[in-house]
């Protein structure tokens, strides 16, 4: 039995494949199995692949019809046969120890998942991931503990899956969802909550690539935003359905905060959208009940809500008035 199984998504980008595949290739760690997923490249993706299953046997290759990253992942896991998962992107590299970290670190603690830190590098950077850091802080949580670190400031930390191994159990009838641009979102929170427990070990072991011009990079909205609204809110159902209730209104807030910073934003820099924004507003009705309940949203708050579910042109009168009110005050105050 192979102990680790690690999935790369692949779609084009050739220019970066392969430093990525010969940072995992040349990992101190060597029981493990790569399993290339080319998810309908157009470029030399999929020969670039081949080449390595041909000179090295712990490389497998599957190539699909364009499908997502989502997809990709999805197939990769249906022929992982390793105990463990572990995630790289095609554009990304890692550091010559991480598997054999992670690993380890899973071993000992009988974790079912640890958690390393990332580093955000520029493809212009030379960076020689070779030196192995000994002296890195361990920290333990249970489920819940995970589970909050969602709402930290390290919350992308614990939601990206590609600094992570897990136990391949994890996954048993959870899959990424297909079509969402936020498909790590959509499943994160199960994977954490599945787990007895998650360790992280603070120590930056991959690189994390931030390319000019790529979605993740681009300061321009668009309509695909609007997967985060749709991710949020599905795990605010499924903190509901489990009776997690401080998780719950924790979901609740992040949904709400993020439903209404999108809606604007596609309303003033958007054409066309009407469908998109109706269909929006329906996750947001059907949450209006549970954010009348919510212990932390004030009166006006609530009152507000209500009126952005009946009538968003009265919302937005409303609130026009009272951010002129304030403007108002702040000025007398600024006099004084």
């Amino acid at each position: 039995m192979t102990e680790v199984s690690i999935i790369v998504p692949i779609y084009n980008l050739e220019k970066y494949l392969s430093k990525c595949i010969n940072s995992i290739l040349n990992q101190t760690f060597t029981d493990f199995e790569l399993i290339l997923v080319n998810d309908g490249s157009t470029d030399l993706s999929g020969e670039i692949c081949e080449k390595y299953a041909k000179e090295d046997s712990r490389v497998k290759v599957l190539h699909k019809k364009n499908g997502g990253v989502a997809s990709a992942r999805n197939v990769g896991l249906e022929i992982a046969k390793g105990n463990y998962i572990g995630f790289v992107d095609n554009d990304d590299f890692i550091n010559k120890y991480m598997i054999e970290t992670l690993y380890e670190n899973a071993v000992h603690y009988s974790a079912d998942i640890v958690v390393c830190d990332y580093l955000e590098v520029t493809d212009e950077q030379s960076y020689k991931p070779m030196q192995q850091d000994m002296n890195y802080k361990v920290e333990h949580y249970t489920n819940t503990e995970a589970l909050n670190q969602l709402y930290t400031t390290n919350n992308v930390t614990f939601v990206v899956p590609w600094n992570k191994l897990y136990k391949r159990h994890l996954f048993k009838g959870i899959k990424y969802k297909v079509g969402n641009s936020n498909d790590d979102e959509t499943i994160a929170h199960k994977l954490l909550y599945y787990s007895v427990r998650v360790t992280y070990i603070r120590t930056g072991l991959y690189y994390y690539i931030q390319r000019k011009g790529s979605q993740m990079d681009s300061n321009v909205f668009h309509i695909k935003k609007f997967d985060a609204v749709y991710a949020f809110k599905d795990r605010e159902v499924f903190f509901r359905k489990i009776n997690e209730r401080e998780l719950h209104q924790k979901a609740l807030l992040q949904y709400m905060e993020r439903f209404f910073l999108y809606y604007y934003m596609a309303k003033k820099s958007l054409t066309e959208v009407n469908k998109e924004l109706k269909e929006l507003k329906y996750t947001f009705d059907k949450t209006l009940i549970h954010l009348l309940k919510h212990k932390r949203l004030s009166w006006r708050q609530k009152f507000m809500c209500v009126v952005f579910s009946i009538n968003p042109s009265l919302f937005d009168l409303i609130k026009v008035k009272i951010e002129k009110r304030k403007k108002k005050q702040r000025s007398e105050r600024s006099i004084l």
